[in-house]
């Protein structure tokens, strides 16, 4: 089944004019994902109102800012770090441009510790701090110490993707746990949390998560095709969401902020 939806979709793309100019060379990447990056996002992202991010990348291909139209109490710009090897370390939420050379104010600050083949198994999420010397998280003037909101871990399957996940969610102990299951066309096909048993199903289009491994981590979301309900999606060209509505259902995210309605722009090469 998933040789059949991944050899599908290559066939549509090259039908409406050969626009692949390539497959990506990465974790968890379908062989067929265009090569295209998603430069803003508009919608209800963690807010009541309209807002919006526009993404930069590095030579590499990976994000390095997600700028949001205004900023407001906990809603955030990204910066996104990442180590010589270029595995990413740090997800940082913050109030000013990543330009600014004074004193920067973190809202959240995930850091992240790699296995040997770098991959994220342990998440350290501190809250309300400032950037200090060597790029360290600090706590601010006049606190004793920095706040801890989550401590996450995660293992992988052979295939790089997250099957266990667990969370502090500012407990002492570990307050969730869950197990993730996949199908053999390469979607998600249950998360098991305590008594709960989620389950899912999926168009035959293209993720957007699947075009940059660190938006699937981040949302914890490796599936080969969008979650519906279809009808609420509408694509481009390429077979990627350019719309998504979720109106009476779950919020999806993108990033970790979550929405219920979102347009998605793309550079595709």
């Amino acid at each position: 089944m998933k040789s059949f939806l991944i050899t599908s979709a290559c066939v549509m793309l090259v039908v409406t004019g050969l626009l692949l100019s390539g497959c990506h060379k990465g974790q968890n990447i379908p062989p067929c994902a265009p090569s295209c990056q998603i430069t803003k996002v508009i919608g209800d992202l963690e807010s009541t109102e309209e807002d919006s991010f526009v993404i930069a990348y590095n030579n590499k291909g990976n994000p390095v800012s997600m700028i949001r139209s205004q900023t407001a109490t906990s809603r955030p710009n990204f910066i996104f770090r990442y180590n010589h090897k270029g595995q990413m370390t740090d997800f940082i939420g913050i109030y000013a441009d990543p330009s600014y050379t004074g004193e920067i104010v973190f809202d959240t600050w995930h850091r992240y510790h790699l296995d040997t083949k770098g991959r994220v198994i342990l998440d350290s999420t501190y809250e309300f701090g400032r950037i200090g010397p060597g790029y360290k998280p600090e706590p601010l003037e006049g606190r004793p110490y920095l706040g801890v909101r989550n401590i996450s871990t995660y293992t992988y399957d052979n295939q790089n993707r997250i099957i266990k996940s667990t969370d502090t969610y500012g407990f002492d102990v570990i307050h969730s746990t869950r197990l993730y299951t996949y199908n053999h066309a390469g979607n998600l096909e249950k998360i098991v949390e305590g008594t709960n048993t989620y389950t899912f199903s999926y168009d035959n289009k293209i993720n957007y998560h699947a075009l940059n491994s660190n938006w699937q981590f981040l949302d914890r979301d490796y599936s080969v095709n969008n979650p519906r309900p279809v009808d609420g999606y509408a694509y481009n060209n390429y077979g990627l969401p350019i719309s998504i509505n979720l109106a009476g259902h779950n919020s999806r995210s993108f990033a970790t902020q979550s929405f219920s309605h979102l347009l998605i722009k793309y550079s595709c090469k």
